[in-house]
C-alpha cells in the first residue's frame, strides 16, 4: 500500500509497510469531511477524475451523532500508487476534506 503524507508525497521511510499488487479491485477509500453544502457531489466528482470505473451506487455514507462532518466510503480499481497520490492530493485539496485513507 503507498503510504502517503498530507501533502501527497510517498512515505519513504515506513517500516515494514504493507505491498499491494496493482491493478488492486476494490480498493477502498474513505473521506472524512465537514458536512457542508454540495461536500458530497465535489468529492464524487474528484474521485470520478481518477477513478472513473467508480460504482456510485456502492459507497458508504456516515455522519457524525452531532451533524458536523460525514465519512464517505469509497471502492475503486487502484491502478498505481501513482494514481492513489494523486487522488489523495486533490481530496484533500477540497477546503471542508479533514482525511483521506
Amino acid at each position: 500500500m503507498a503510504l502517503i503524507t498530507k501533502d501527497g508525497d510517498h512515505a519513504e521511510k515506513a517500516v515494514d509497510a504493507p505491498k499491494i499488487q496493482f491493478p488492486c479491485e476494490n480498493y477502498v477509500i474513505k473521506v472524512v469531511s465537514l458536512d457542508v453544502d454540495d461536500i458530497h457531489t465535489e468529492i464524487t466528482q474528484c474521485m470520478l477524475v481518477h477513478a472513473p470505473e467508480m460504482d456510485t451506487n456502492a459507497e458508504g455514507v456516515n455522519r457524525s451523532s452531532k451533524g458536523r462532518f460525514v465519512s464517505y466510503s469509497f471502492r475503486i480499481v487502484a491502478h498505481s500508487e501513482t494514481q492513489l497520490s494523486a487522488l489523495h492530493r486533490d481530496l484533500m485539496s477540497i477546503q471542508a476534506v479533514k482525511m483521506v485513507m
